[in-house]
């Protein structure tokens, strides 16, 4: 095979990965449960105020976020008191403090705070945050610090312009595995609100 026979067949390879990437990314994107909400209103540079019914979470604290999703994937692959395999839902809801970052995964909406299987693991808690209301500022891309940053202080002038009372601290949630593409990727700045 020649030089450009060489060539065409990496391009192929390469482009045909790539595909592959890409469609995976928007099946596992169409085919995650998502938390279900309602947009109460909207306010300029895309931040929108929303209602959200009761959730039931798997929460975990650790040094760093690959720890923390693992502890909590333990449980939702099986290792849990009913040894059940409870579907990943999104977003998963991260905060940091300290330096230490907290995660939660939201459970399936069939489960409640009365039939989630116990845990196994005292690194795992399993709490209902009650109905609220939370302000969000969508971006896609990697959720990196510096753009969360710039998020949270859009949202936060939006908020303060608007009168707007926050309860809490700022939490990012993150709709899409490592592995989809970055322009599908969807993040949230949010805050609870009055």
């Amino acid at each position: 095979m020649d030089k450009a026979g060489v060539v065409f067949a990496l391009l192929t390879v390469f482009t045909v990965m790539l595909g592959s990437w890409f469609f995976a990314g928007v099946h596992v994107s169409m085919t995650t449960e998502e938390v279900e909400y309602r947009v109460m209103y909207e306010l300029e540079e895309d931040v929108e105020v929303r209602k959200y019914d009761e959730l039931t979470v798997i929460s975990t604290s650790a040094n760093n976020q690959n720890d923390a999703f693992s502890v909590l994937a333990s449980y939702i692959f099986g290792n849990n008191a009913g040894k059940k395999k409870i579907d990943m839902t999104s977003p998963v809801i991260t905060s940091e403090s300290d330096n230490v970052v907290n995660m939660s995964f939201v459970l399936p909406a069939e489960y409640n705070i009365d039939n989630a299987p116990d845990t196994e693991n005292p690194e795992i808690s399993i709490q209902a945050i009650p109905a609220r209301k939370v302000a969000v500022i969508r971006f896609s891309g990697y959720a990196k610090d510096e753009i969360i940053e710039k998020k949270r202080s859009v949202l936060s002038s939006q908020l303060a312009d608007n009168g707007i009372v926050t309860t809490g601290d700022f939490f990012l949630m993150q709709y899409n595995p490592p592995w989809v593409p970055p322009t599908l990727m969807r993040n949230e700045v949010a805050i609870e609100v009055e």
